[in-house]
């Protein structure tokens, strides 16, 4: 059953006339032009991010110094952590 709908798949795409083969080309080159053209939107989107988080850090005492909390915070827990978990294992 299985091999006479794999046959019939083969017909179907050696029966493809070479337009129908350009119009497929041309809609999958179509496609991959357009994630690129995203994934460039989305680079650029992010330069825009992180130059708008400077200027808002640069304005706000209170979100810098969160800023700078948090910051402890991780170099805290990353001299913390490995230790309680050597403990615990052993």
């Amino acid at each position: 059953m299985f091999a006479k709908a794999s046959r019939d798949c083969n017909r179907k795409r050696a029966a493809m006339t070479r337009e129908e083969m350009q119009a497929r080309y041309k809609l999958a080159k179509a496609k991959v032009e357009r994630h690129e053209q995203i994934e460039a939107g989305q680079a650029s989107a992010l330069a825009y991010a992180a130059f708008a988080t400077k200027h808002s850090f640069d304005e706000s005492g209170l979100l810098r110094s969160a800023a700078k909390a948090a910051e402890l915070f991780c170099i805290a827990a990353l001299g913390i952590v490995p230790i309680l978990l050597f403990f615990y294992v052993v």
